[in-house]
């Protein structure tokens, strides 16, 4: 039968090691806020066209690295109302300067198109800080086809040259985001 100095002398150090893998284990199992945050701007990045801009787009505005799905949901609103708005005013400005027709009509289709962009983002904004997420729902889901009626008309012969090319790729992957994590927002709110 073994001694009780020989217990005191080989259990004090599995103590200390039982507790210490756990602690590692506790670690590793439990994600922190800032992976979760990742997690949430992947799984929305994944789903877009281009995937550098949009993790990118989070990674500028992030206001805390533990943003949860309703301060990415924020960013998406604000970056797709202030895309829209400065697009609006570049279009504005090219059809003061342009002198062909085709160009102008196109560019006057891109107006109209981009103000209602504008107009609903900046209500899904305001439904979104009431969070009244059917109606930012319903804002967002007329974006695409007003993005969409502006590239139209400015690929429709005769119409040669898009000055918009890089601003309508912006919007649409900006307008994919909001709803991607508005869509995941609403999931949350019914669980």
């Amino acid at each position: 039968m073994a001694s009780p100095d020989y217990y005191k002398s080989h259990s004090s150090p599995r103590v200390p090691m039982l507790l210490l893998v756990l602690f590692f284990l506790v670690i590793n199992i439990t994600p922190s806020l800032a992976q979760d945050t990742q997690q949430l701007i992947d799984h929305i990045c994944r789903q877009m066209e281009e995937f550098g801009f949009c993790s990118q787009t989070f990674k500028e505005n992030l206001k805390s690295p533990n943003a949860d799905i309703v301060a990415l949901t924020q960013i998406t609103i604000e970056r797709a109302t202030d895309n829209a708005t400065k697009t609006h005013d570049f279009i504005r400005q090219l059809l003061g300067n342009t002198n062909d027709p085709a160009l102008k009509n196109a560019l006057t289709e891109c107006e109209n198109g981009y103000r209602v962009v504008m107009e609903s983002f900046d209500s899904a904004a305001l439904s979104f800080f009431q969070k009244d997420y059917d109606s930012v729902q319903r804002y967002e889901t007329v974006t695409p086809r007003a993005e969409a009626s502006c590239e139209d008309s400015l690929s429709t012969p005769p119409n040669t040259q898009n000055p918009l090319t890089n601003r309508n790729r912006q919007m649409r992957i900006l307008i994919a985001m909001a709803l991607v994590s508005l869509h995941d927002l609403m999931a949350t709110q019914h669980n």
